[in-house]
């Protein structure tokens, strides 16, 4: 009887934390007036969703994450302002520190919503202290420095930790070499953009990626023909 009574505690503790969770992401629906979603917000803190979890954090972190893709859907359709990012973001990675995608997708959307490459940055380091062997969050920090901060000396270094990962491959390693050998070349960042196209699973970041392929293999091209003394700068897209 006592076994039952803890059981059924325990599946209402757990149902009431989802519903808190529900109602409180009501407000990412966009159904409401935003100021009537402002005096209506309460969302749960991160250390608040771990102690109420009672073992299921895993699961909670994974309905969080729904619920996130679906706001930045709707961001990017321009239906909300997205304020609510780092709270989704601070409660999934809380629940589950091992959930690396969280950590990545964060990190794109630093970058290429916010425009903030040093939060991106710190978003993937964060990640990696949950995460040291896995490779692709140090691989993505390099793929950072190497397209967009322009540090190969940097770039090298965090695709050499990539490489050390337990679940590396030879292309890690690669691009280790690539940094440090063939620093600022447009050849390298062709296949990186390719990498983060396959990648992502991210429309936006798709987009973006073939726009930067489309670009950087014209400026191969040209300097093909002209030599580089002909290149000047490529427009923007």
């Amino acid at each position: 009887m006592r076994a039952r009574t803890k059981t059924l505690l325990r599946g209402l503790t757990v149902t009431a934390m989802a519903l808190l969770i529900f109602m409180s992401l009501r407000v990412f629906d966009g159904q409401e007036d935003l100021a009537d979603q402002q005096e209506r917000l309460y969302f749960p803190s991160g250390n608040f969703l771990v102690e109420s979890s009672l073992g299921f954090r895993e699961a909670a972190a994974d309905y969080l994450w729904f619920r996130f893709i679906q706001y930045y859907g709707a961001f990017a359709k321009g239906e909300n302002d997205f304020r609510y990012f780092d709270l989704l973001i601070d409660g999934i990675t809380q629940l589950d520190p091992q959930f690396e995608m969280a950590y990545y997708f964060a990190s794109l959307v630093c970058w290429s919503s916010f425009g903030d490459t040093e939060r991106s940055i710190d978003m993937l380091k964060r990640g990696i202290l949950t995460n040291p062997d896995k490779a692709l969050l140090p691989f993505q920090i390099g793929f950072m420095y190497y397209v967009i901060e322009h540090d190969f000396e940097r770039a090298a270094y965090w695709f050499g930790v990539a490489g050390r990962c337990s679940d590396s491959t030879d292309k890690e390693s690669r691009f280790a070499a690539f940094a440090r050998f063939k620093a600022g070349d447009d050849r390298v960042s062709l296949a990186l953009w390719k990498n983060l196209y396959e990648s992502t699973d991210s429309q936006q970041m798709k987009d973006l990626a073939v726009k930067m392929i489309g670009k950087l293999k014209r400026k191969i091209e040209i300097r093909k023909i002209y030599g580089d003394e002909f290149i000047g700068p490529i427009p923007e897209i």
